[in-house]
């Protein structure tokens, strides 16, 4: 199995797909008798990072395994600092780098994600207290901030040059007084993806006259829309 580009070298710049390789037993040197809540922990992170670069819309911020997985990040470095100068467990320190390495690219490609998707539609995601919710407190004060900024650049470069009617972020023309905002960009719920279902979830409706059953292990390509309300809750996963 060929290991993942580390966060710590340039092959991991850009990347926005995950890969295949990093799954639950990438944790596995990484016992010291909680090996199966750490390995558990690596897969819910591997998982969160998939779902949220499939997934159209930003989906709600995995807190608790964040945390869980910057602690034990800050865990493992420690031991591999402590082995740095035990050159009897040089293998051993090795592969803890290796694997705190692509743990840390993980979660730093989870991060980095959402905030793409912030910039893209950031304005979007004010205008609704739903989607809001989903952002961290870091997250909301980095939106919070790219809009402030984005406007600002836009008016001083731009719109303030514009004729009163066509100087808004937000609206074509002002002269015809729409209260909605037809400039904001929003992310497209419609897209089709391909899904792993991992709990019956029976039929859902796809259209006025058809139904689908969605059995536990079955994989399909369907419309984002009709599962989103199961990606967050893990009974579906994006693949």
């Amino acid at each position: 199995m060929e290991p993942s580009p580390s966060p710590l070298d340039g092959g991991a710049e850009g990347v926005d797909l995950p890969p295949d390789s990093l799954g639950a037993e990438d944790f596995a040197p990484f016992n010291g008798g909680a090996g199966d809540n750490v390995a558990n922990d690596a897969q819910l992170m591997r998982q969160a990072w998939i779902n949220e670069c499939l997934a159209p819309e930003i989906l709600m911020y995995k807190e608790d395994i964040v945390d869980r997985t910057r602690t034990e990040i800050a865990r493992q470095e420690k031991i591999v600092e402590d082995y740095e100068q035990d050159h009897a467990n040089a293998l051993t320190r090795m592969i803890r780098l290796a694997e705190v390495n692509r743990i840390k690219f993980s979660l730093r490609s989870y991060l980095r994600k959402r905030l793409s998707k912030i910039e893209a539609y950031a304005i979007h995601f004010f205008a609704n207290d739903e989607l809001s919710s989903r952002l961290s407190p870091q997250e909301h004060e980095f939106a919070k901030e790219y809009i402030q900024n984005m406007n600002d650049l836009f008016q001083e470069s731009i719109l303030k040059k514009m004729p009163r009617d066509y100087d808004s972020l937000l609206h074509q023309s002002q002269a015809m007084e729409s209260e909605v905002p037809d400039m904001i960009p929003e992310p497209h719920l419609d897209k089709h993806v391909f899904v792993k279902v991992t709990d019956d979830l029976g039929d859902i409706r796809i259209d006025r006259e058809n139904t689908i059953r969605l059995a536990q292990g079955d994989i399909f390509a369907i419309r984002y829309n009709l599962i989103k309300e199961f990606v967050d809750t893990g009974r579906v996963e994006l693949i």
